[in-house]
Order: structure tokens, then C-alpha cells, then sequence
């Protein structure tokens, strides 16, 4: 698999508008200054500005006035939003740790982040962040995860299944792998239409 960092830096140019679009689509809901944004980003001021402008020209992001300040955050209706935040969850943080490492964690048919993870979205009884289908080295994912867990701040709910358990709890319609097929989230590893099919 080509080196998704490396993809990145070809398509954008600019090394201060990955940093941006990081930013932003690892903390989706805070809106954030030009000031305080230079400081997360440890870019010069001039440069900061100039990407936060573009990306608010082409509408990925949006700004409000509160007081003297102009915030910026991201626009979820922009028509490519869903595939921005799959790029960047693909190449940073713990999905792109996971496609990175996947041939050290064994064979994975599907790895996948929930919108829990990705968007904060905490839905129905099922918490979880990331689900790893397939035969799976446990340590070396544990050590992944808590890695991130580290750098994020807060803990990641996982959950692995066997592929054949998978199966069967979607033929048996089972309400935790129905919720995974039907929501929104990011496939790392796996087809999503083969997820799909029931």
C-alpha cells in the first residue's frame, strides 16, 4: 500500500493545509481563533492564515464573529466532507496506524472507526470506536490503541471479532453488527460494499 503521508504531501502542496485539515477533522466541533490556531499548528501567522482563508473560500470550513475574533470550524454540509474526513483518518492517528501496521496485527478482514471515534457521536447502547474483524494479534493491537489513547487524551473502546462470529451474528441480525453495517463510519481495511451485503 502506497504511503499515505506521502499522498498527502503530493496532492497538498501546502504542509501548513494538511496541518489545518488535521486539525480540524480530529476535533471537529471546536471552533478555533487565527491566534490559537497558529499556536496548535506551530506555523508562522501569515502562512496559518492564508490556509484557513482557502479553505473557507472553497466553504470546507466556516467562520462566526465573537467579539473581536473570527472562529473557524468545519462545515459538515460541504459536498466532500465525509471523504476529507476518511483521508485523514486513513493516514493519521490511529487508522492510519492501523493500515500502516496491519500486516504486524495478522490478518484483518475489516478494521473500521465509528462515527464515535471520528465525530463523537455517541449512539444507541454500543460505544464503541473501533471494531477489528479477522484473526487478530490482541497485544500488538492494545499496544495501538493505547499509544493513541495517550495522545488523544481519552480512552478507545475496541471490540474484535472472529470473521466467522461476524458472519453469524449478521445472519442472526444481530442488533451490535447491524447498528456497524447501517451507520456512518470509516472502513480502514476491508470493502465496504462486501460489509455490507447481508
Amino acid at each position: 500500500m502506497a504511503n499515505a503521508k506521502k499522498t498527502l504531501e503530493y496532492l497538498f502542496v501546502s504542509k501548513v493545509r494538511i496541518k489545518s485539515l488535521r486539525y480540524f477533522f480530529f476535533n471537529p466541533d471546536v471552533p478555533i481563533h487565527l491566534r490559537a490556531a497558529v499556536r496548535e499548528l506551530n506555523e508562522e501567522i501569515n502562512a496559518v492564515r492564508r490556509e484557513l482563508t482557502r479553505l473557507e473560500e472553497i466553504k470546507l470550513l466556516k467562520s462566526e464573529k465573537r467579539g473581536n475574533r473570527k472562529y473557524f470550524s468545519l462545515n459538515y454540509n460541504h459536498p466532500f466532507f465525509n471523504e476529507f474526513m476518511s483521508i485523514i483518518h486513513k493516514t493519521f492517528g490511529l487508522g492510519g496506524a492501523i493500515i500502516t501496521n496491519a500486516k504486524k496485527m495478522g490478518e484483518i478482514d475489516y478494521a473500521i472507526l465509528t462515527s464515535s471515534f471520528t465525530r463523537g457521536i455517541r449512539m444507541g447502547v454500543h460505544d464503541v470506536d473501533l471494531v477489528v474483524i479477522g484473526q487478530i494479534d490482541l497485544g500488538f493491537l492494545s499496544d495501538l490503541v493505547e499509544k493513541t489513547e495517550k495522545k488523544i487524551g481519552r480512552e478507545i473502546n475496541y471490540t474484535v471479532l472472529k470473521r466467522s462470529e461476524f458472519e453469524l451474528r449478521k445472519k442472526r441480525r444481530d442488533s451490535f453488527v447491524m447498528e456497524l453495517v447501517l451507520s456512518s463510519k470509516i472502513v480502514l481495511i476491508g470493502r465496504e460494499e462486501d460489509l455490507i451485503d447481508v
